[in-house]
């Protein structure tokens, strides 16, 4: 690793640091000035900090990958087909129909194994 590298990922380490500590600063003045200011001036502090901090974490590679990663991430939730409303009742009435088997099922297995117990072995 070069010189330049090193002292680039040096640079990026420090920013992610300074971000988050800043995040947490204002989360802090949140907490500390609870009894000082109205809750809309706190709400303030901790909206600044978020985006001060995310601004400063952005502006590394790291954080630029993020924000791609967020993006592809919002395009692939606009791709999703959710059920219409048929279709969620029918799902629904097929699983509870198929649970009430299943336990009718189970309860005859164990109805049978604990005829048999009582049978082999007498209580």
């Amino acid at each position: 690793m070069s010189n330049a590298e090193s002292s680039h990922n040096v640079g990026d380490k420090l920013r992610w640091w300074l971000a988050i500590g800043i995040m947490i600063a204002g989360v802090a003045a949140n907490l500390y000035f609870v009894d000082t200011y109205p809750t809309i001036i706190r709400v303030l502090m901790v909206l600044a900090g978020v985006l001060i901090g995310g601004f400063l974490g952005y502006t590394t590679p790291k954080g630029k990958e993020f924000a791609r990663f967020v993006r592809n991430a919002n395009i692939e939730r606009q791709k999703i087909v959710w059920p219409t409303k048929n279709e969620t009742i029918q799902s629904t009435i097929i699983v509870i129909v198929m649970v009430l088997v299943i336990s009718f099922f189970l309860f005859m297995l164990d109805t049978l194994f604990s005829n048999l117990v009582d049978y082999f072995f007498g209580s």
